[in-house]
């Protein structure tokens, strides 16, 4: 069973974010209130207040004695998300700081660039935004031994769009790799397509976002329309390749013909796309949704083999139980 430090089944209380404690190692001062999880049922507990110097040997201490997910206010949480963003090259080129401490600095640095640009009517900011952080991700693939269960493990798996866009940027990587793409150039297209690829999702109410129960026929025609938005967006800028944007399109396309949004069959779905289409899924079953409880690696990883060479492409599939060694 995959699992680690963070408790991916663990919920978090509303209010609050999950913060790795590699996360605090690399800040040079604690200035939000830093709290643990309770007693089921019961708040978080206070763990140290704000104002504790990083170079204190008692942080050290403190951080050596949890073995589990520290949180903070999530008012606090995007603060921490720049800073580390700001001291992002130093902490990514340091090879003091292990594989899986870098992926989890990587993605809460990426929270507050996503985030704060995903609303924005230009999408060219988001694209940027995203190509910066595609980048350390292509570097971090490329100079570590990642695997996905060591990502899944360390991984936030919450509904936001930065958790869901950085996991599968991370597990696309891993796979692409699998499979055969050595090309840095490739790498980098293949990053960036996927942390793009939901993009058009920004364009569908949050009230069916965060709807506890089943969608309506309506409420899914609307949310099925992401991909033709996505990549209608995408086409509006000019950095971007025709793979790439084929991401944003096609992730939902299914290899027999049954997919959406045009039903696009087999060899008409970039590689890309098929690729991306099984961790896109992995992903969005194992984080928590509104509607139901995460899956485990386990279950999601049947669910995609029941569908495979229907849905999915069957090699992929294949290659990403090998990478995941269940």
């Amino acid at each position: 069973m995959l699992g680690g430090l963070l408790d991916p089944q663990a919920r978090v209380p509303s209010g609050y974010e999950p913060i790795h404690p590699a996360v605090m190692r690399q800040l040079n001062r604690w200035d939000v209130d830093v709290f643990v999880l309770g007693a089921p049922g019961e708040p978080p507990l206070l763990f140290r207040e704000s104002g504790l110097a990083v170079q204190d040997s008692r942080v050290e201490r403190l951080l050596s004695t949890i073995d589990r997910r520290v949180l903070v206010r999530t008012k606090d949480y995007y603060t921490l998300s720049e800073q580390l963003l700001a001291s992002l090259e130093t902490i990514q080129d340091g090879c003091h700081v292990p594989d899986t401490d870098r992926f989890a600095i990587l993605q809460t640095a990426a929270a507050a660039a996503l985030e704060s640009t995903i609303p924005l009517v230009n999408p060219a900011r988001f694209v940027n935004a995203s190509r910066r952080i595609s980048d350390h991700f292509v570097r971090l693939a490329e100079t570590s031994s990642l695997s996905p269960a060591s990502v899944f493990a360390i991984a936030r798996h919450d509904q936001s769009a930065f958790t869901h866009a950085t996991n599968v940027c991370c597990y696309s990587l891993i796979l692409a790799e699998e499979l055969g793409v050595t090309d840095r150039a490739q790498l980098d297209e293949i990053a960036l397509g996927a942390l793009l690829h939901d993009i058009g999702m920004r364009h569908v109410p949050a009230e069916i976002l965060r709807k506890p129960g089943a969608l309506s026929p309506r409420e899914m025609e609307v949310v099925r329309k992401h991909p033709q938005l996505g990549y209608e967006e995408l086409l509006s800028t000019t950095s971007l390749s025709l793979p790439q944007m084929l991401m944003a399109y096609q992730h939902h396309e299914h290899v027999d013909g049954r997919g959406y949004p045009v039903g696009a069959v087999r060899d008409e779905i970039h590689p890309w796309s098929r690729l991306l289409a099984v961790v896109d899924v992995f992903d969005s079953l194992t984080g928590r949704r509104p509607y139901r409880p995460p899956f485990s690696p386990e279950e999601a990883m049947h669910h995609l083999e029941e569908r495979s060479g229907t849905q999915f492409e069957k090699e992929v599939v294949q290659c990403w139980r090998q990478l995941l060694q269940l």
